[in-house]
């Protein structure tokens, strides 16, 4: 993701007043997700409601998305997050979408 559609979705995150946006945390989850060894990418699935984990050496594996916007506290936390991200200049070029 670039610097300007990490912003985005953090903007996006602080905009959220009351209750979650489980398709913004699937956009989270792919947006901090980093890449090592054994998890090498990771996109969407079709409907955008979970992440498809690729494995090294196995299947690639289907998760639900970590709550990035299930309280306010978290959603600080959250758009803070992509924001030091979005200004570090370091985009995870393994995250796929």
């Amino acid at each position: 993701m670039s610097a300007q559609e990490l912003l985005a979705l953090a903007d996006r995150v602080e905009a959220i007043r009351s209750g979650f946006d489980n398709a913004i945390d699937v956009q989270c989850e792919i947006a901090l997700f980093e890449p090592d060894d054994c998890e090498l990418a990771i996109r969407a699935n079709a409907a955008g409601s979970k992440v498809i984990v690729t494995i090294n050496g196995g299947p690639d594996r289907t998760f639900i998305a970590r709550d990035y916007t299930i309280s306010a506290g978290a959603r600080r936390n959250t758009a803070a997050r992509l924001r030091a991200l979005a200004t570090s200049g370091s985009q995870h070029e393994g995250a796929s979408s």
